[in-house]
């Protein structure tokens, strides 16, 4: 037992805190009904950093997180430029695209990268079982400044990821907006990816939020248990992970999608 908190303990940590950021995004990502922005979001972070390894950079050392912040937020500029009132498009399509390109891309650059297939594999699943307390201890402050924009900025981002048309109504500079929430969810994202991988980002935004929702209209009680049950997820993940020696970021994600599915069977059950 020792062994395992000796060794699991700053990841686990970190995950906790990504838990409590992704959570409170998440909400915004399934109300704008946007789900795969942050995947691509993620994909756009991995081909910045593959641009950094081919320009002799490294996984985790300043250079590489501007490179890949810097090609989030043209990311976060295109996704905020594709929602138009053209409906005969959804914006969910061009997202699709983004992703797809990002991670072309990142491909063909990681393949003039030396071990680029490792690189590959560790952008996707991540490291977090190496994080260590300094990483753990920079990621909170991060996430906590942006934590406090978006409680600032809480009215119209709330605002117009319930009813955007409304929004933009009532006068509020949607485009704007979105470009502010891309933003601050870019930057998120570019800082998790390094750590956690493509994969796990994207389950630790989209897979709690969605199993809140199913349960409970109070956006409260969706968000205490989206906190719990992320929590939860990431524990018995990194439990996992340790006992069967596993990679702990794949661990969680199907932990994840484990928990999400009986959540799912149980409800059926009852008749909800």
């Amino acid at each position: 037992m020792s062994g395992f908190v000796e060794m699991m303990a700053a990841p686990v940590v970190m995950a906790l805190i990504l838990v409590a950021m992704h959570s409170h995004l998440g909400w915004h990502v399934v109300r704008r009904g946007v789900i795969f922005v942050d995947i691509a979001l993620a994909q756009t972070a991995a081909f910045g950093v593959a641009i950094a390894l081919l320009l002799g950079g490294e996984i985790g050392t300043d250079g590489t997180y501007v490179v890949a912040l810097l090609a989030t937020y043209l990311g976060a500029v295109l996704i905020a430029a594709t929602r138009t009132r053209d409906t005969r498009v959804p914006q969910e399509a061009y997202i699709g695209i983004i992703y797809a390109v990002a991670s072309a891309a990142m491909i063909l650059v990681l393949t003039q990268v030396p071990h680029g297939g490792e690189e590959i594999r560790h952008l996707l699943v991540g490291a977090i079982l190496w994080v260590t307390w300094p990483i753990v201890l920079k990621t909170a402050i991060l996430y906590g400044a942006l934590g406090g924009l978006l409680w600032l900025w809480r009215k119209p981002l709330r605002r117009i990821s319930t009813d955007h048309e409304q929004a933009r109504t009532e006068g509020l500079r949607v485009g704007w907006w979105d470009l502010a929430f891309y933003a601050i969810l870019g930057t998120v994202v570019t800082s998790s990816v390094q750590v956690a991988g493509v994969l796990l980002v994207f389950a630790l935004l989209v897979v709690p939020t969605v199993m809140g929702i199913r349960l409970f209209a109070c956006d409260r009680l969706q968000f205490v248990y989206t906190l719990g049950v992320g929590m939860l997820a990431v524990v018995a993940g990194a439990a996992a992970s340790y006992v069967f020696d596993l990679p702990t970021g794949a661990a969680i994600v199907c932990v994840f999608g484990v928990f999400l599915a009986v959540q799912v069977v149980v409800e059926q059950g009852l008749g909800r």
